[in-house]
């Protein structure tokens, strides 16, 4: 009862501290977020702002160039049109801005830096556009909007051609605002940046140019269609809010084109300036759970360990006084245990009997199972076995019965020689169940140690080649020398060699050109058996389980096969190895001890 209320109390204080390092964790990098979103923010609007602050008196000075007056006296001259022409592109170039032209007092363009291109300005009126009438009362013109014949973002800076007292004239410079791309490229996070009424022109991501952050009314938005200002955008909400001021003082809001595709985001936004735009810069909340998790993830790590060591801590106290008090009493029984002491060494002789009983059992019940799955291959294998015998015995029917039709025709020659043929094939099926009847027989103890490795490839090939050959599998085997003895013993390293070959031949059943090969390589000292195929190979997780007993990848069987192999060939002071082949299947590796002519196994 005691140990629950504990392992209770514990697990509860647990939940309680990893929540709260979870949502400080959360606030900590919330707040970080923020901050390096608003400093991020900040250094972006100062970065544009100076940027456009550059252009913003460009149009001031080109407006009094005597030039451009000469050309809007006499706007049909060809020779002022083709010099002014050329005049705006130099400047353009010079000043790496977008485009550079002259209107006339109507807001007709009648000359501009791209003149020669397909989307020139040339011959286009743009008396709706504020920019114009800004200049033509005199002022500065500024204003943000998609291009109608380039179709491209721009910010539009212009100013009055004066000629006297008179505005004969306007000069406007288009500044293309991927200049925002180059100030923006070593940022970490996204961005937006929206005009007054909340329209994003420009944005880290695509589909939300040209939308809204707050839910226009339809008046609004037909002037904003009127004036042409974003094409024919949707002007989609990205926000719930009705009032765009209501955005600017939250740190974190649901932001998207569609309601179910939102995503939570942090939030900081900063004024670009006298236009009315903002710059918005955010991070998706989905950012910080990683760090949270891991921070929790972290602390429970420790907070698990710290229980385990104050438990062990407490249960090395609770046995030591356990102990202390066990000592107390054997020393009061140490007389009255005297006696008792020769029946204890009696029960420990029977223990230690009854121990070397079960190690011979164990030996036992080993050797049985070596045996039992030798029998399970052979049970496996029944159907070449059938297929073997079958064609001789075929064969000999149709010889008897052709003998003794020729018996009855006395002709004795050709019965003498179906006869010496039937002799061979009695042989060869004789020769086959020998070959099984060797395989099958138990060892025992006194089995020899010396094996050859051409014996057991030779003999392991004939038990199998009938099975892989109906199979349509190839067997190429690679013996680099012959005469090669190593310490094992003869038929269970055939029963090896045959369940890797067995294991083999089912890897490979769905493999095109299915091949499993026998390779030889020798050392000095040991002889290294490798089985591979071509199949699909194993895993890394695979690899680490496939000796394990009762671990397999088949929908039937127990899974002892390799754990019998390995337990043979270290039985013979080798080893069993699996890796990756370089046909793209696996490789099982038998290692053994080399045996010369005059040496005995160790």
């Amino acid at each position: 009862m005691r140990r629950r209320v504990f392992i209770t109390l514990v697990t509860i204080i647990g939940v309680l501290l990893t929540t709260l390092v979870a949502v400080f964790t959360y606030n900590a990098i919330e707040k970080r977020f923020d901050t390096d979103i608003k400093r991020d923010v900040y250094q972006l609007q100062e970065k544009l702002a100076a940027e456009l602050a550059r252009y913003s008196e460009i149009p001031v000075v080109l407006s009094a160039d005597p030039r451009l007056k000469r050309l809007l006296r006499v706007p049909k001259s060809t020779r002022l049109l083709t010099d002014t022409n050329q005049l705006l592109a130099d400047w353009n170039a010079r000043l790496n801005s977008d485009v550079i032209y002259v209107m006339d007092r109507n807001g007709l363009t009648i000359a501009s830096s791209n003149h020669q291109q397909e989307s020139s300005f040339v011959g286009y009126n743009y008396n709706y556009r504020p920019y114009y009438q800004q200049a033509m009362e005199g002022n500065k013109g500024r204003y943000y909007a998609l291009g109608v014949v380039s179709d491209k973002r721009g910010y539009y800076f212009s100013y009055p051609i004066w000629d006297g007292e008179t505005i004969t004239g306007v000069l406007t410079l288009k500044v293309d605002l991927s200049i925002i791309d180059r100030i923006w490229d070593q940022q970490a996070f996204d961005y937006l940046i929206a005009d007054p009424l909340g329209v994003v022109f420009y944005s880290s991501r695509d589909e939300w140019l040209y939308q809204s952050l707050s839910i226009l009314t339809e008046n609004q938005k037909s002037a904003i269609r009127a004036s042409r200002r974003y094409g024919d955008s949707s002007l989609s909400s990205l926000t719930d809010y009705q009032d765009l001021d209501a955005i600017k003082p939250l740190s974190a809001l649901s932001l998207g084109i569609k309601e179910k595709d939102r995503e939570s985001v942090l939030l900081s936004s900063t004024s670009l300036g006298s236009a009315g735009w903002r710059i918005y810069g955010f991070i998706p909340t989905s950012n910080i759970w990683p760090v949270v998790l891991q921070a929790t993830l972290l602390f429970a790590t420790f907070y698990g360990l710290l229980i385990l060591v104050i438990t062990a801590w407490l249960q090395t106290v609770k046995t030591q006084r356990k102990l202390a008090l066990l000592n107390d009493e054997l020393e009061q029984k140490v007389a009255s245990r005297t006696a008792s002491l020769e029946e204890t060494n009696s029960a420990l002789r029977q223990s230690i009997q009854q121990y070397e009983e079960a190690q011979h059992a164990l030996r036992q019940t080993e050797s049985e199972l070596i045996q039992a799955a030798k029998l399970a291959m052979l049970g496996e294998m029944s159907a070449s076995i059938n297929h073997e015998i079958n064609q001789p015995l075929a064969a000999m029917r149709t010889y008897t019965e052709n003998s003794i039709k020729l018996m009855q025709k006395e002709r004795y020659d050709a019965v003498s020689t179906n006869l010496n043929t039937l002799n061979e094939l009695i042989g060869l099926v004789a020769d086959i169940v020998a070959r099984f009847k060797i395989f099958a027989r138990k060892q025992n103890q006194s089995s020899k140690s010396r094996a050859s490795i051409d014996d057991v490839v030779t003999a392991s090939i004939k038990l199998s080649e009938a099975s892989f050959n109906k199979k349509g599998i190839h067997i190429d085997c690679q013996v680099p020398e012959q005469g090669l003895q190593v310490n094992a013993d003869t038929v269970q390293l055939e029963q090896v060699v045959l369940n890797l070959l067995s294991n083999a031949s089912q890897s490979v059943a769905n493999t095109p050109a299915a091949q499993i090969g026998i390779t030889i390589h020798t050392h000095l000292d040991r002889v290294s058996l490798c089985v591979w195929d071509n199949g699909p190979g194993m895993d890394n997780n695979t690899k680490k389980q496939i000796f394990a007993p009762f671990y397999t990848t088949k929908k039937e069987g127990l899974g002892l096969g390799l754990t019998i192999c390995r337990r043979i060939v270290e039985g013979f002071g080798g080893s069993l190895q699996v890796r990756d082949h370089a046909s793209g299947g696996a490789e099982f590796i038998v290692n053994l001890q080399r045996l010369y002519d005059g040496d005995t196994r160790t």
